[in-house]
């Protein structure tokens, strides 16, 4: 060990070289992890409070539907079925309709989405999107739609739409409704098409009093897409209690965008983390590997003197592990330390084409990093052992050097 350090300490700059070569990819590593945790964890939360849910109980899929959703024919019995499931943190019935949207001479397709107000307020931040006029109540009989489609309808608050409605499964039914809010969106697609009414002026719309697509469910304990398990068994309990003509839809069905995105993601993370340990390891490989040259006369006399072989290994392996203990801490100090000072100064903002891009995914346009412990064990553990093997290949060939070769090398 003092060999080792007394070494390490006599040539500095390749010492610096070999512990950069191993903190670099730690702190890349912690870097991506934070960056994609967080656009992930932005995405789930944006859709699920949004939109989706984490499940929702809709009607068994029937011919002739084309791509709307299936009226339920009795809610009720969903609802019911719902009541005896623990765990369950929120719902909320809904009704998504197609329809087309006027104003004037200018049409457009939408979907009107029905909701219960006071219900979703809890979980989602659609009032605090509003921009102008107000959000619904149970007693409205407008409408709140977001400011691409009012753009494109060029309509604002006071203004009335003519919703036509075109679901296959109700009776066609046509409603005049102000224009009572204005909505930012998350997403644009959503901001052209989405018209948000009370689950009664959507009723009659439908012409039908207990009209619904969906129970939309949030379940209690989830924070993100890594409690996909418990996402999962409470999809699979609520299914087991369910009468028949009911189906449960998990989160992955939900947000097939976001299962694609997960799965793109895992491939891409693996790729990089082999390009930096590799290139990680061929410097550790490399440094070592030109100190046993340097240290060839020196460590033919401890052969000598009677050293062991595994003794002359155990000593450049210690020094490739004292770098390699210093290396991670460092690596850990600086990728983790990257990520509290971006929280601390609340994210780093987008602007230009790549904010309306980010938008258009859903995502927020202001980037956010967050980690996990096991992640950060992880980036660094992993370079560590890689580290290690890269320094056994030079450790071994010390190890076989001939004393009295060794003692007349000349570089």
């Amino acid at each position: 060990m003092k060999a080792a350090i007394r070494h390490m300490m006599r040539n500095r700059r390749r010492t610096i070289l070999t512990l950069c070569a191993v903190l670099i990819p730690i702190y890349f590593l912690i870097v991506m992890f934070g960056f994609i945790n967080s656009m992930v964890q932005d995405m789930f939360e944006t859709a699920t409070r949004f939109d989706t849910g984490h499940m929702q109980i809709r009607a068994e899929k029937t011919s002739g539907t084309g791509s709307a959703l299936p009226l339920m024919d009795n809610p009720e019995l969903a609802i019911e079925a719902l009541d005896s499931v623990d765990g369950i943190e929120w719902s909320t019935i809904r009704l998504d309709l197609p329809a087309l949207a006027s104003a004037d001479d200018r049409t457009r397709t939408v979907f009107v989405r029905g909701v219960v107000p006071e219900e979703i307020n809890p979980v989602s931040n659609m009032a605090d999107r509003i921009v102008a006029g107000e959000f619904l109540t149970s007693d409205s009989t407008g409408v709140v739609i977001g400011e691409e489609l009012a753009k494109l309808l060029e309509v604002s608050v006071g203004d009335d739409l003519v919703l036509l409605g075109a679901h296959p499964d109700a009776s066609l039914g046509a409603i005049r409704a102000p224009v009572i809010g204005i909505f930012d969106a998350p997403d644009a697609t959503i901001g052209r098409m989405a018209v948000y009414a009370s689950l009664g002026t959507a009723r009659r719309l439908a012409r039908s009093d207990t009209a619904a697509t969906a129970i939309v469910i949030r379940i209690a304990g989830v924070v993100g897409p890594q409690d996909a398990d418990l996402m999962n068994a409470k999809a699979a309990q609520l299914q087991a209690v369910l009468p028949a003509g009911f189906q449960v839809e998990d989160w992955l069905e939900l947000l097939p965008v976001m299962a694609g995105y997960m799965d793109i993601l895992t491939p891409m993370l693996i790729i990089m983390a082999v390009v930096f340990f590799g290139l990680g390891a061929l410097v550790v490989t490399n440094t070592l590997y030109l100190s046993v040259m340097e240290r060839t006369r020196e460590i033919g006399l401890i052969l000598s003197l009677g050293a062991s072989r595994r003794r002359v290994m155990g000593m450049v392996l210690a020094e490739a592990g004292i770098i390699t203990i210093a290396g991670a801490f460092y690596g850990i100090l600086l990728g983790v330390g990257i990520v509290l000072v971006v929280e601390w100064f609340g994210g780093i903002p987008l602007w230009g084409q790549m904010a309306d891009y980010m938008k258009e995914l859903g995502i927020n346009p202001v980037l956010h990093m967050s980690i996990t412990a096991w992640q950060v064990l992880l980036s660094a553990g992993a370079m560590a052992v890689v580290a290690m093997l890269a320094a056994w290949l030079p450790a071994r060939r010390a190890a076989k050097l001939e004393p009295m070769e060794a003692m007349r090398y000349v570089e």
